[in-house]
């Protein structure tokens, strides 16, 4: 008997042993991104609550000092003093944003290396980039025809880190490993971009582009 037992014994902890030493098995994701208060799936959230849970996302991060992103550089030579404009660049180099206010331009521009960017909708003039966004108070545009550097001709801005945010204007972006999420609080507006996709928050709506237009998508309240 106590041979029988002793046998069933090492049966059992052999097979315990496979259950956890097998094959590895995936590590578990982070939760899904919402909360037990999130409404069920027969009624989805609105533009209006899911902007909400963004601008308090933003909110949440950790302050920068806007100061340390008032330059540019391509890499080689000093880097240039953009005065009272803000220019900054996501720690994969996928995402470069600055904005325009010494041109008299509200909001900012972003190139967005777009694992699928949008497709030319003409010929037009100069080069197309199909990763190139512009967001404005009620209006984003993504996708153009650009015929120079344009705000980017002095090159990038300093690395925002990872859970950072960074205000500057009506404007509070921040950053993540799955993108730039930026709000405009004022006008009800946001957007999050990374390399899989641009998705407007809020108000904004996609508008028909006139045929000659030098955007590809307009979004617009």
């Amino acid at each position: 008997m106590r041979i029988a037992a002793l046998a069933a014994l090492i049966l059992a902890l052999s097979a315990c042993s496979q259950s956890t030493s097998g094959q590895p098995q995936p590590a578990p994701g982070p939760p899904p991104a919402t909360s037990t208060t999130a409404a069920p799936p027969s009624t989805p959230a609105s533009p209006e609550s899911r902007l909400k849970d963004r601008i308090a996302w933003v909110q949440a991060g950790t302050e920068v000092d806007p100061s340390r992103y008032h330059s540019a550089s391509t890499g080689t030579g000093a880097a240039a003093d953009l005065k009272s404009d803000i220019a900054f660049i996501s720690p994969s180099g996928k995402i470069s944003c600055i904005t325009g206010t010494a041109y008299q331009l509200d909001g900012f521009n972003c190139v967005v290396k777009l694992k699928t960017p949008v497709p030319k909708p003409h010929e037009g003039f100069g080069n197309w980039d199909g990763g190139y966004v512009n967001y404005s108070a009620k209006t984003l545009t993504v996708g153009q025809f650009r015929g120079d550097p344009g705000l980017f001709i002095h090159g990038d801005g300093q690395t925002l880190p990872y859970d950072s945010k960074l205000t500057f204007g009506d404007y509070t972006c921040r950053i993540a490993t799955d993108g730039l999420t930026c709000v405009n609080p004022t006008t009800r507006t946001g957007v999050h971009m990374s390399d899989d996709a641009i998705v407007p928050f809020g108000c904004l709506r996609e508008a028909q582009s006139p045929p000659d237009s030098p955007v590809g998508r307009t979004y617009t309240c």
